[in-house]
């Protein structure tokens, strides 16, 4: 398994950083459009549609919703983003003591509605941060590399002082291989991983203090995108939101931290450090 966790991940990740790097922000966007599509998908399956055309439909219905907006109406990008923010807020103080309710074959409905909000806030969130300019070094795809990377070394961080210390489960009901000694060696991690891009950016003292304090929020945002994501499996009956990447599961099963930090660290940066992002 691990084996070929491995085999996935490095074409996939040179891929991405391929995409980042050396296409524009507009073939970008469409990339992770084609992300939504497959995630609303699976989403449109852990929320009880059996239909597989029901399905596809919904995917393309939430892939247009944030294209359109992109494309017709970017004053609405602020909105979109902030909205979402406060969902996944919310639902973090939720999830601390949510319980699963038993599988059931009926349609969820709400779980359904809920798509529609983060979906396509995140596309819109990495669309912005891709964009963004600020100089030699705040460049908008170092910036987003930056920001998608914090969720991947909070996962490190997590891991292996979860592994060494964890022993107080976070969300036991929910994930229980989660603990609190591991998100704290999560945000320890980011803590310090931001600290060396604070340099790489040549914030001032100020900014990097602010970027620091919001590398902590966007690392405890980005847990909770994983526990709603295993919310949704665990009342579905299922082990992965899918199946198309080999080792890995789903699309869901690799964004799910992403969908709810690309929001919060648009909108974080934008308030604390450049105001000219959003």
């Amino acid at each position: 398994m691990l084996y070929q966790r491995i085999l996935t991940a490095i074409p996939l990740a040179a891929f991405v950083c391929w995409i980042i790097f050396f296409q524009p922000t507009s073939v970008f966007f469409y990339f992770v459009l084609f992300i939504v599509l497959i995630a609303a998908y699976e989403w449109a399956r852990l929320s009880a549609v059996q239909n597989i055309y029901i399905r596809g439909l919904y995917a393309l219905v939430i892939a247009a919703i944030a294209w359109a907006i992109q494309q017709h109406a970017a004053d609405y990008i602020p909105w979109a983003i902030f909205i979402a923010v406060m969902w996944w807020f919310s639902i973090t103080f939720y999830l601390r003591f949510a319980r699963p309710k038993a599988v059931s074959p009926a349609l969820k409905v709400d779980k359904l509605l809920v798509a529609f909000l983060v979906l396509p806030a995140a596309a819109l969130a990495m669309y912005k941060i891709h964009g963004f300019q600020a100089g030699l070094h705040m460049q908008g795809p170092a910036l987003l590399f930056y920001a998608l990377s914090l969720v991947w070394v909070a996962d490190i961080g997590a891991y292996f002082s979860g592994k060494k210390f964890g022993k107080n489960k976070l969300a036991p009901h929910i994930s229980p291989g989660k603990t609190k000694e591991g998100l704290l060696g999560a945000v320890i991690t980011t803590s310090i991983y931001t600290l060396v891009a604070s340099f790489y950016f040549e914030l001032d003292r100020d900014r990097a203090i602010m970027l620091v304090m919001l590398s902590v929020i966007v690392t405890f945002i980005s847990v909770t995108g994983d526990l709603y994501i295993s919310f949704l499996k665990r009342e579905a009956g299922l082990k992965d939101s899918g199946n198309i990447l080999p080792g890995h599961g789903g699309m869901l099963d690799r964004v799910d931290s992403v969908l709810a930090a690309m929001p919060v660290f648009l909108l974080g940066f934008s308030w604390w450090i450049y105001s000219s992002i959003l």
